[in-house]
Order: C-alpha cells, then sequence, then structure tokens
C-alpha cells in the first residue's frame, strides 16, 4: 500500500516540475525582452559559433592561398606586358640617342675647317670595319657620289684616316694608315719626317732623317705639304715618348689620333681641288725646242722635241 501511494504522488509532482520550469523560463524570456524565437536562436548560435570559428580557421587559408595564385597569374601578365612596353622605351632611348650622336658628327663636320681653299668633301657612314682577315673600311659612298681611288679620308674631327684603295658604284673600301705600307709625310713643330706602320702594335713609327732639336711627348703630328696623298695641316697623332736625335737623325713613337674599329663617319676627300693643276704640279716642266734636219733632196724639215732634262 505504501508503494502505490508514493507512485501515485510522483507522477502528478513530475508534472507540476515541468509546469513550474515552462512558466519560469516564458517569465524569464519575457522578463528579457525577447521571444521564444530569439531565445532558439540565440541558443543555436551560441552552438553553432564555434564550428563556424573552426571551418573559418581551415577555409579562410585556402581561399587566401587561392586569391594569392589569382593575384600572381594577373601580376606575371602585367609584369611581360611591363617589360614589353620598357623594353619599347629602350629601343626608342637608343635610337634617340644614335640620332643625338649622328647630329654631333655632323656638327663636328659643319664646323670642320680643312683649309681656306674649299676641297670637295664626301659624307660616308661606315658598313664595314677591320676584322681579323681584312683591316681595310668599308664605307656606303661609291663612284656614283664622286669617290675616286687615292682621295683622301678623314674623320668628323678632320684627322687622318687613310686613302681610298678601291671603288665601286656604291661603296668604296678604305685602308687606314696604321696598316698601310705606304708612309706619311709630316710636320712635328718644324722638322720634316716619315710617318710608318709597325708590326703587331697600331703605334707608328716617325723617322726624321735631319733632326734638328729633339721633340716632345704629346706634341702634335700633322700631315706635311711635302705629302702627295694628303693636305697639309691634318691632325694625324701625338709623340708618345720624349725623343732626342741621334747621329744627326730621329725616330719616336707616335699614337695616331683615329680608331678604326670606333668609326661611324667618315669624310672623303676630293683632294687636289684641280687634279689637272696637281698632276701638273707634280710633273716637271716640258720646254720646246726646234731643230732643223736637211732631208737628202735639199729640202728641210721643222720639228718639236721635248726637253725633259
Amino acid at each position: 500500500m505504501l508503494n502505490r501511494d508514493r507512485s501515485d504522488h510522483a507522477l502528478p509532482t513530475l508534472i507540476t516540475l515541468l509546469v513550474v520550469g515552462i512558466l519560469l523560463m516564458t517569465f524569464d524570456v519575457r522578463l528579457q525582452g525577447g521571444g521564444v524565437v530569439g531565445v532558439m536562436r540565440s541558443g543555436t548560435q551560441t552552438i553553432v559559433s564555434p564550428i563556424q570559428q573552426a571551418a573559418s580557421i581551415v577555409v579562410n587559408p585556402v581561399a587566401d592561398m587561392i586569391d594569392s595564385l589569382s593575384n600572381v597569374a594577373s601580376l606575371r601578365e602585367q609584369n611581360v606586358a611591363l617589360s614589353a612596353e620598357l623594353a619599347e622605351a629602350q629601343a626608342e632611348i637608343v635610337a634617340v640617342q644614335d640620332q643625338i650622336a649622328r647630329l654631333e658628327l655632323l656638327e663636328q663636320l659643319y664646323s670642320l675647317d680643312i683649309d681656306a681653299e674649299e676641297i670637295g668633301r664626301t659624307v660616308a657612314n661606315v658598313i664595314g670595319r677591320p676584322d681579323a682577315f681584312d683591316d681595310a673600311i668599308i664605307i656606303d659612298k661609291g663612284t656614283r657620289d664622286g669617290v675616286v681611288v687615292g682621295q683622301p679620308v678623314i674623320d668628323t674631327n678632320g684627322y687622318v684616316v687613310g686613302r681610298v684603295r678601291s671603288a665601286a658604284p656604291g661603296t668604296a673600301t678604305i685602308v687606314p694608315i696604321t696598316v698601310s705600307r705606304s708612309g706619311v709625310a709630316v710636320l712635328v713643330g718644324t722638322q720634316v719626317g716619315q710617318l710608318t706602320t709597325q708590326l703587331f702594335t697600331s703605334d707608328m713609327r716617325l723617322d726624321i732623317i735631319v733632326a734638328r732639336e729633339p721633340v716632345l711627348a704629346m706634341a702634335r703630328v700633322v700631315t706635311s705639304s711635302a705629302s702627295s696623298a694628303f693636305p697639309a695641316g691634318l691632325g694625324v697623332g701625338e709623340i708618345l715618348h720624349d725623343a732626342n736625335p741621334q747621329n744627326g737623325s730621329l725616330t719616336a713613337q707616335v699614337r695616331p689620333f683615329v680608331d678604326p674599329d670606333t668609326l661611324r663617319l667618315v669624310v672623303v676627300l676630293a683632294w687636289p681641288p684641280d687634279p689637272i693643276s696637281g698632276v701638273a704640279g707634280d710633273t716637271i716642266p716640258v720646254e720646246e725646242a726646234t731643230t732643223t734636219t736637211t732631208l737628202p733632196e735639199g729640202s728641210t724639215t721643222i720639228s718639236t722635241v721635248e726637253d725633259v732634262s
């Protein structure tokens, strides 16, 4: 009897506690100013929030990595485009610098004072440089531009380069004085000497047969009026070291002003200005003499004889 009474009282008590609990929850919710849905939402958020944080810890680095890879690919494309633009800009700068250098050379040429006497000039570009097989220089001007074999060639500073060895209609070949087997008559101060090439060096040898005084280092060597290949007064080079006469003669080393490997523009001189007078000036005047010869029949004839003595 006692056990049955206890079980009969337990069920009403449980129901009463549940009702009281629900009432208390409802009362608490109302006190907080939120509804039941809000309370459930808050509870759900409390449960889900740790899961969201854990997911963000895993997912965010992957998303960041994908974004980084996308950015790297975009940066590479931009880098390629910028590199192309930079190369194009550098090419334009080089072209402008080349034009400026050419303009400076032409300005030097314009102000070049070769001689008081007007001498024809042909400006030419160097299109072939000395190499291991040939020391000659090739230019882009030839016979149709007035270039003739034997004409002297200078650079834009007025320094001696060499002479024209051969000429075609559109090109010509120049032999620099540093490799030519023909010497150059030069002047150092008031002394006349001969400048010749040397093996295995670009320096030249100066020989003054009748030396009256020493020559000093840095002294300027110019073409002499005795030269038949170049106009007088053109710069050739400078004395490397002091040299004193030995037994009346003198030998010195000369460094040429022109390096054929660095030439870009040259000037071919139409020299001498009057080829006929230039040739006539190198020949011995001809005198005419009249002689009378008696023929066997008694007739006479008059003839002209050239006197080359």
